[in-house]
């Protein structure tokens, strides 16, 4: 659950700070009230760069499902078996 938070903030601050790059007056003009959260996304974007560009790195990595009850899990199960059939 707190993955899907920090991957849909994380989308939110990159998709401001985009917006701000191309069309600055269309962020610029609402610096207060609700509307002025997505400016302040976007000088997050544009403040912490290196930071966000990180997260963005090492977030999908961290969502692919490896247990073997996801749906993700036969392909993690079948990686082990040819790792131990590579040992042998």
């Amino acid at each position: 659950m707190l993955n899907h938070l920090l991957t849909v903030i994380l989308l939110l601050i990159c998709t401001c700070a985009y917006l701000r790059a191309m069309t600055p007056s269309l962020l610029d003009k609402n610096k207060t009230g609700f509307l002025g959260i997505f400016w302040k996304c976007s000088r997050i974007g544009e403040r912490k760069s290196p930071y966000v560009a990180v997260c963005c790195v090492i977030m999908p990595p961290s969502s692919i499902p490896l247990s073997s009850s996801s749906p993700g899990g036969h392909f993690h199960n079948s990686v082990v078996k040819m790792a131990s059939w590579t040992s042998l």
